[in-house]
């Protein structure tokens, strides 16, 4: 039937099924070959590991990113596939790339153990306005474009910015994951064999395997949304604490109306404010 909708590869659960999952691990081979430059028999072992970044700490900040993968030479590799527009997407990346890097080390490792981490950001937006072409490879260097180290690269794709005629191998795979329709799916799979294996992958996610995928990943928002909410609770608990450490230090009249201020904004009822900082009831209502 023309023009019939299928799911698109953006669907957070149809990318995991295409790209992270282990017998699939062709697609992503075909991919990565595309975008990326590593020795060929670094693929004889890419292996999908755990997407979970560690708390090294109570208070420490945990992610989950959204492919995680290493290579025969224990090269890190990351993709993320961010389809809506998020504020603070650069310093997230940043902040992914810094884990990957930090993680690697045990206590008492030496620092030559570290191994390269390669992140690839695949954007449905215009994320990066200062530059126009879709792919951009990133790497830590001085202003006499001399590499300070090799460890570290970052590739941002931007697929709103690929062009209607194909300048490159990396083209088609983006052309791909732009899919909805089942007549494009066609069309692009006649044009290149290659892309068969993928696009056979998408097309076999059927109607029980949708809604199992489906439901998983609700599941998980609602035990993600859970862990922001305690993370919300812990960070105005510290906020509290932190407010009237420093007030009460203080001792000074104006200290105590910053930390009722700041009570206030937080919800907390009058009384408790005025017990928390001996100030009238008047005084915090005029704040």
């Amino acid at each position: 039937m023309k023009n019939e909708v299928m799911l698109s590869p953006l669907y957070d659960y149809v990318f995991a099924e295409i790209f992270g999952n282990q017998r699939n691990i062709e697609n992503t081979i075909g991919f990565l070959k595309t975008v990326i430059d590593i020795p060929q028999d670094d693929y004889d072992r890419l292996t999908v590991v755990s997407p979970i970044l560690r708390r090294l700490f109570h208070r420490h900040k945990m992610g989950i990113v959204d492919l995680k993968l290493t290579t025969k030479s224990k090269k890190i590799i990351h993709i993320e596939l961010q389809v809506d527009k998020t504020k603070n997407l650069r310093d997230r990346v940043l902040y992914y790339i810094c884990r990957l890097i930090g993680d690697q080390l045990n206590w008492g490792d030496d620092y030559a153990k570290l191994h390269q981490v390669i992140s690839i950001v695949i954007c449905d937006h215009n994320m990066l306005k200062e530059e126009s072409y879709y792919l951009n490879e990133y790497e830590l260097k001085n202003k006499n474009n001399n590499c300070f180290t090799k460890k570290l690269k970052l590739f941002i794709l931007e697929l709103p910015k690929i062009p209607e005629t194909e300048d490159g191998a990396a083209w088609r795979w983006l052309k791909f994951l732009k899919c909805e329709r089942k007549e494009d799916f066609e069309m692009l799979g006649k044009r290149y064999p290659e892309m068969e294996k993928p696009i056979y992958c998408a097309k076999r996610m059927s109607f029980l395997e949708k809604w199992r995928d489906i439901r998983f990943h609700k599941n998980l928002w609602k035990v993600d949304d859970r862990m922001r909410k305690l993370q919300i609770e812990e960070d105005l608990l510290q906020a509290k604490e932190e407010a009237l450490k420093e007030g009460l230090k203080e001792g000074r009249k104006e200290g105590r109306k910053e930390i009722a201020r700041n009570l206030k904004e937080m919800g907390d009822s009058l009384d408790k404010i005025q017990k928390a900082t001996g100030l009238s009831l008047e005084t915090i209502e005029n704040l």
